[in-house]
């Protein structure tokens, strides 16, 4: 943001660190701490930062505020709310 870059992150956000909860079961040390993340609010992070955020809920959403991300010439943040997936091998 600091140097007023037109650059569009896309940040996908599951509640938790799914990808080390699969590595702990793969490990059969499942329940480690701290994977959890409850409650992270990456639009208030990135608008603290200064820059344009919004949150959206489906691929319609999507499409509009990455269409006027691009169009505002500043940094956006947009957030989309996946669901935690596991990995199993």
């Amino acid at each position: 943001m600091q140097q007023g870059l037109p650059v569009v992150y896309v940040a996908m956000r599951n509640g938790e660190y799914s990808i080390l909860k699969s590595f702990a079961d793969l490990e059969k040390t499942p329940g480690v701490p701290g994977l959890d993340l409850p409650g992270l609010d990456i639009v208030s992070v990135a608008r603290g930062f200064g820059c344009q955020a919004a949150e959206v809920q489906s691929p319609a959403e999507l499409r509009k505020e990455f269409t006027a991300a691009l169009e505002s010439g500043v940094t956006c943040v947009i957030v989309v709310t996946t669901r935690p997936q596991r990995i199993t091998l």
